[in-house]
């Protein structure tokens, strides 16, 4: 079977993480990659101090078509103005802005994180808030960095510049583990102005590439156009040469590793090496050791947090540990595994859940959690327990305040949850299981085996589980062929139970690959007699090496132990203090110095030592054959196998003499020889002492001399010293009589800028070649003027204005030193302006060039045509009112029988348009409202209760020329009304209704004449002057049309007219209108 140590890796509390495959089993992952493949990559850049020095290289080399977004954090005093997105302007041609919470980020775009906010991202949009009080200001980038890898995963890049400090180096390790890519500073013989920043996120081991700032443009746009995909027997030839060269380097087998992650995860690297093509990134990892580590650590996905999946934990915390803590005592231990622990979150996440419930027992079992990991890197911080500020963020505040101490920079697990968490390499394939523990937390792993390796691991639980132990599982990840083995106690949150049935012996791995020596992998084999020969044999090997050979351990060079056999407890004993996993600290006390002394013989050797030693072993005295012996192979690092051969059980001696034996002479040959040895250790070790006595003389003379020179030194220094305050003093002095001039500078252009603002006179100063030198903001309406125009000729700026002699003005200006006025107007003619150009004077009188002002003097021009528009307007109305009289006057006296009948009627009609005329005057011959224009016209004919006319209708304000052409018609049906109709009886009315009618092509304006209960209604016999007057005028003033009907209990009459203005109206659908 196969030595797929890598999956141990995984880290096991990672149930949304972004490169883990879900139930499917890799295709959910695949099909996220179509969806993300149309979000564009969003750059993140942090820096501090030597920052803009480096943006500037960067966006100075950024070529346009990038089709990245890009947000700019640059460490800053809150409250201080920041020019940084002008600045940046002047370098690129992209859309420079200040970032603002909600907005949502475009391609093509740059956004500058303003002083004194923390940005993050979510959805594609940013979210903005102030530095908290007590926050740390230098971790804004690590935060930005932390939400720019959950909201994009692979589409995230996070490049750190020139800074102090080590903000971003966190940050850049979320964005890694999340499949982005990450970038610093330096390399090709540059160095960061500021290498902080840069080198705290190298020294992290999350960065991608260490690049000068100038090559990072180029990095990235080819890093967004990746080569189409090889053909698939290409791909697996070239993933299995792959897998044989991590396995030969680094002894880890990735064949069995899910092959979609697998190619994604080599892909990245390609992308971030240019590399191509597959077969050219096999030859880059053939001839590149360090490639192999590194694209072996991508491998590793750890994206991990403190309580990840809360429900989950609320289930283990209320169910299942009451349970595990049940019928135990204080003489008792409760053991929990944690496989694939990464960084040790989730381990000490479980370990916080034992603690707080055994705090509830009156006499609560010892507690411990053992946490592996084949990643050596991620168990050292492990053990550590220190971790960001940023990763507790989620974690209820009364937890983080009793498990953990702040520390600079973050915060540290405390001492009694660390003291119950021992954290230690272990290959879940290749090494012996842990036995008899309570449950194993194994989150999110199986989902990186295939169907095989997945039938090897779930029966090593099993194994490795006590009677009644639990099983934790991810959320996709289920037992379901192994229902014999495990049954379910909640399927929701995958979370199994041991059942009491005998384990299946756990198939370690007893070949080094599962993969012929040729680079391929084999088929699934057959079951054969061959093989399970094969199975059998391996299946006597373990049991012999189980049962009946001596107990080893192997261990590193530093006698760190990297592997135990059975039986080795006769010969180790737990040391007081932290728990250790070192050879000389757990051996007893009987054997410690044997094994120290044959363990530096066979480093310094390089071959096989043998020592024979007596001692207890914990059942009584007994002469072990110590061997130690070097492991050959390509490892990382030196690997020794220790092997404890008991030869003779010494007999515990009994009272009175006895005649020796032959047994009793062979143990005391063996005593003189131990006594021999430790003898010669002893002149060794003396001999060893002497040369590092010499050593330390030699070191003790140079320390001597060293500092002789040191004091020679500091007397120069303190001469320096000397010298320096001294031109401290004088810089002072300077910098006070400079701040006094600043400060009188700032007043003198703070009030040149009330001045100007107060006054807002657009206002331009040129120098003598017209090249434009300050300018204030009104300007900005005349030309397009932009801060990065200063040092441009004039003439060359686009400007708003029909003004063509600028220069011969200028000239001319120039020439005579008189000022020049002028009246100019923008090319629309919406604006208009008095334009003076002045010489400017220089404090020695010359002249320095030229001073141009504009004053806008619209509304007095408005104000001249207003006056020429009223006068022209005025003579107009007077010739068309003498007009209008004249044609009354001759209609009037054609059809009038005598100068009586005349005179009435000329003068009634002449009343009516003095009325409409007045109404109009006193609004200025405005919009005059139809109320007001019916009111004046019927007056004269209403009761005093009013009662005999009714008025209704929506508010409608008409034209000049609507109202004298509706209060003529008015006027000439309540005159007919009064002398022959409704208004001619005490009993009669009249009703006037109008409204407004909206139609596609106007707004039609109608009002109906309705009389009633007056004297029967005739027909006239023949048309009079007031009916030709209601028709032809509407008509012809308001291309209306009017109706008039002689009906026996009443006239009606409806004039109809579009209407050119209203105000206040409410017009009415056309399927409502009145008929």
């Amino acid at each position: 079977m196969s030595d797929n140590e890598t999956t141990a890796r995984i880290s096991p509390d990672k149930d949304h993480d972004v490169e883990a495959d879900t139930a499917s089993g890799g295709e959910a992952k695949d099909q996220g990659d179509a969806l993300s493949e149309r979000i564009f990559s969003v750059v993140g850049l942090g820096a501090s101090a030597g920052g803009v020095e480096a943006l500037q290289a960067f966006f100075k080399n950024l070529p346009p078509g990038s089709g990245l977004s890009f947000v700019v954090m640059l460490h800053m005093a809150p409250g201080r103005k920041s020019l940084l997105p002008e600045i940046i302007e002047r370098w690129t041609g992209l859309h420079v802005g200040v970032a603002q919470t909600g907005q949502r980020l475009e391609p093509e775009h740059i956004y500058v994180i303003p002083p004194g906010q923390v940005a993050t991202m979510h959805g594609m949009r940013l979210a903005l808030r102030p530095v908290a009080e007590g926050e740390r200001r230098q971790s804004s980038i690590d935060i930005f960095f932390d939400s720019l890898a959950a909201d994009l995963g692979k589409k995230a890049i996070g490049i750190v510049l020139s800074g102090t400090g080590h903000d971003g180096a966190l940050g850049l390790k979320a964005i890694r583990d999340a499949g982005g890519m990450t970038i610093a500073q330096g390399s090709d013989g540059t160095v960061p102005k500021y290498a902080g920043m840069p080198d705290s996120a190298i020294a992290t081991g999350a960065v991608d590439l260490i690049l000068p700032v100038e090559a990072m443009p180029a990095t990235l746009i080819t890093a967004q156009h990746p080569a189409a995909p090889p053909p698939p027997a290409v791909i697996a030839d070239a993933r299995l040469r792959i897998c044989r060269i991590l396995h030969d380097r680094l002894g880890h087998d990735f064949s069995q590793y899910k092959e979609n992650t697998f190619l994604r995860r080599v892909h990245r690297r390609m992308q971030l090496l240019n590399i191509q093509s597959l077969e050219k990134y096999t030859e880059r990892l053939q001839e590149d050791r360090d490639e192999s580590v590194l694209l072996f650590r991508d491998l590793l996905i750890g994206v991990t947090s403190f309580f990840r999946d809360a429900e989950t934990f609320g289930v283990l915390e209320n169910n299942i540990l009451p349970k595990l803590f049940a019928g135990k005592t204080e003489r008792d231990a409760l053991r929990v595994w944690v496989a694939g622990c990464a960084t040790g979150e989730e381990a000490y996440s479980i370990a916080i859940l034992l603690r707080q419930h055994a705090a509830t027992l009156d006499a609560p079992p010892a507690i411990q959690v053992f946490a592996t990991d084949i990643d050596e890197m991620a168990i050292a911080a492990a053990r550590a327990g220190r971790y960001p500020a940023t990763l507790l963020n989620g974690m209820p505040p009364e937890l983080v305040a009793r498990y953990f101490t702040q520390t600079e920079g973050g915060y540290v697990v405390a001492k009694e949850i660390r003291d119950i968490c021992t954290f230690s390499p272990h290959s879940l394939i290749r090494d012996p299981p842990f036995s008899r523990v309570d449950m194993v937390s194994c989150r999110n792993l199986l989902i990186y085996m295939d169907n095989e390796l997945q039938a090897r691991v779930i029966p090593i639980f099993h194994y490795a589980l006590a009677p009644g132990g639990v099983l934790l599982l991810g959320s996709s990840e289920t037992v379901s062929h192994f229902e014999n083995l495990f049954g379910t106690l909640d399927k929701n949150h995958r979370i199994f139970e041991r059942r009491d049935v005998p384990s299946p012996l756990p198939q370690l791995a007893y070949r080094t690959l599962s993969m012929a020596r040729d680079g391929r992998r084999p088929d699934k084999p057959e079951k054969t007699n061959e093989t399970n020969e094969t199975h059998v044999v391996a299946r006597g090997c373990t049991r012999v090496l189980e049962h009946y050979a001596p107990a080893f351990v192997v261990v590193h060079g530093n006698g760190d132990i990297l592997h135990y056999s059975h039986r080795t407890g006769r010969y180790f004993e737990p040391a007081a203090g932290p728990p250790s996993r070192n050879l000389f600290d757990m051996a007893r006390p009987d054997f410690r110095l044997a094994l120290r002394s044959a363990l530096r013989r066979a480093a310094a050797t390089g071959e096989r030592v043998e020592q024979v030693v007596a001692g207890s072993n914990g059942a009584g005295e007994a002469a072990l054959s110590l061997i130690v012996e070097p492991i050959a192979g390509d490892t990382v690092g030196e690997r020794y196998l220790v092997l404890f051969a008991e030869l003779r059980q010494i007999p515990e001696p009994s009272d009175g003499n006895r005649a020796p034996r032959h047994e009793d002479l062979q143990i005391t040959a063996i005593l003189e020889r131990e006594n021999r040895d430790l003898r010669e250790q002893l002149q060794s070790v003396k001999e060893e002492h002497e040369t590092a006595l010499e050593e330390l003389r030699s070191s003790n003379e140079e320390l001597h001399s060293l500092n002789e020179e040191l004091q020679s030194s500091n007397e120069e220094l303190e001469t320096s010293r000397e010298e320096i305050q001294s031109i401290n003093e004088e810089m002072s002095t300077i910098n006070v009589q400079l701040s006094a001039k600043v400060e009188e500078l700032d007043r003198a252009n703070s009030d040149l800028k009330n001045l100007f603002e107060s006054t807002k006179v657009a206002t331009i100063f040129l120098d003598r070649h017209l090249v434009i030198r300050a300018y204030t903001p009104e300007v900005a309406g005349i030309y397009n003027l932009i801060p990065s125009d200063i040092g441009r000729p004039l003439a060359d700026i686009v400007s708003r204005l029909d003004y063509s002699t600028l220069r011969s003005d200028t000239a001319q200006v120039l020439a005579i030193l008189e000022p020049m006025e002028r009246r100019v107007t923008r090319d629309d003619g919406s604006q208009h302006y008095l334009m003076r150009l002045l010489p400017y004077r220089s404090p020695d009188s010359s002249v320095d060039g030229l001073l141009i002002t504009f004053i806008e003097v619209t509304s007095i021009v408005q104000a001249e045509q207003h006056q020429r528009l009223l006068v022209d307007e005025l003579n107009h109305r007077v010739k068309n009112m003498l007009t209008v009289v004249i044609a009354l006057a001759s209609q009037t006296l054609r059809r009038a029988a005598n100068l009586t009948e005349f005179s009435d009627a000329f003068l009634g009609r002449l009343h009516a348009l003095t009325k409409a005329y007045e109404l109009l005057s006193l609004r200025s011959w405005e919009d005059v409202p139809l109320l007001e224009i019916l009111t004046d016209e019927l007056h004269p004919f209403m009761n005093d209760d009013r009662h005999n006319i009714s008025l209704d209708g929506l508010p409608v304000a008409l034209d000049a020329r609507s109202a004298l052409a509706i209060g003529m018609a008015i006027h000439e049906l309540s005159t007919n009304a009064a002398k022959h109709g409704a208004l001619s009886v005490p009993e009669g009315k009249v009703i006037l209704h109008w409204s407004v009618e909206c139609t596609r092509e106007a707004e039609i304006f109608t009002l109906d004449w309705i009389e009633r209960d007056g004297p029967t209604v005739r027909p006239p016999a023949r048309r009079g002057f007031g009916l030709t007057l209601i028709e032809r005028g509407l008509a012809h003033d308001l291309n209306g049309h009017a109706e008039v009907r002689f009906l026996p209990d009443g006239v009606q009459a409806r004039l109809r007219a579009p209407i050119r203005k209203l105000k206040q109206a409410h017009p009415v659908a056309p399927s409502e209108t009145a008929p």
